[in-house]
């Protein structure tokens, strides 16, 4: 499981009320944790990211909440098929939600199905877009288990001044120590999706996040991708000094490059290559 996933499982299970209020634009709900566990959820062997029970002005419904690293062609698809399955479990309406981590998402929360004549499916959901988001309310008066997710948010403070407010509120805010280290890792980790991971581990103390039952799922990986942003690093630098400057386009294909065998090979291609046209070349094969 991806870090992120960890993470979003933790922040889901502990503050349900949080995320709900996020969903529903601020407004208090009372949300209840659903677990799937009977033979059908088995069978589809997948689960949703977030599944509650909502009360909200004596109106019982189910939201069903998918966080997403990155946006998702394939979403409202997949969306569609959890909530008619869901729908049809626990015979309550559904409210679906996306919220992208990073990036805009799709122009549009819409899937219309036609046949022939026929409208078969009409299908809406509501779509949040993280970096779209006004921060600093949340940085400063939001709830504590939204706090790991500000640093995605539109901010007009830099990156040091928003942790070091995230980590103060967490220390003055949070009592129990568990639940503190928790969401002090989740800071990191989610703080991760969009900013220089180094910067972040200076920011931070890792000490407290090792409080964190989930650290020692987490450091392995966080290890891994250091490494990999380490050498990934060196072929930028590599390229800058063999060829001059790297094409946007180029170094945003690099910088999706996650294995480390697979930079690795890049390295090599780029120490072969006469020049950055080769090199483009060669990455392509």
């Amino acid at each position: 499981m991806a870090e992120y996933d960890l993470i979003i499982k933790a922040l889901a299970e502990r503050y349900m009320s949080h995320i709900a209020a996020l969903v529903r634009g601020g407004i208090e709900v009372h949300a209840e944790r659903i677990k799937p566990s009977d033979k059908e959820a088995v069978a589809v062997k997948r689960t949703s990211d977030v599944l509650y029970k909502i009360t909200e002005d004596n109106y019982e419904y189910i939201m069903l909440v998918e966080f997403q690293t990155r946006p998702d062609r394939n979403m409202a698809h997949r969306l569609l098929e959890y909530t008619a399955m869901h729908h049809r479990r626990y015979n309550k309406p559904v409210y679906p939600v996306v919220i992208n981590l990073t990036g805009r998402g799709l122009p549009y929360s819409q899937y219309i199905f036609e046949c022939v004549d026929l409208t078969v499916v009409n299908f809406n959901y509501r779509q949040i877009n993280l970096q779209e988001m006004a921060g600093r309310d949340f940085l400063y008066r939001g709830p504590v288990g939204l706090l790991p997710l500000t640093p995605l948010m539109k901010l007009d403070d830099q990156l040091e001044k928003v942790l070091q407010k995230c980590a103060d509120r967490l220390e003055n805010e949070v009592p129990e120590e568990n639940d503190r280290a928790t969401l002090y890792l989740a800071l990191g980790v989610m703080a991760a999706l969009k900013h220089p991971r180094e910067l972040i581990t200076k920011m931070l103390e890792v000490s407290k996040m090792q409080n964190s039952p989930l650290f020692d799922g987490i450091r392995e990986e966080w290890e891994a991708k250091g490494k990999a942003e380490g050498r990934m690093d060196t072929l930028i630098d590599m390229l800058e000094a063999k060829f001059g400057s790297v094409p946007d386009d180029l170094r945003s294909r690099l910088m999706e490059l996650k294995d480390p065998a697979n930079i690795k090979e890049t390295i090599r291609k780029a120490v072969n290559a006469e020049t950055i046209s080769e090199f483009s070349r060669l990455l392509k094969n």
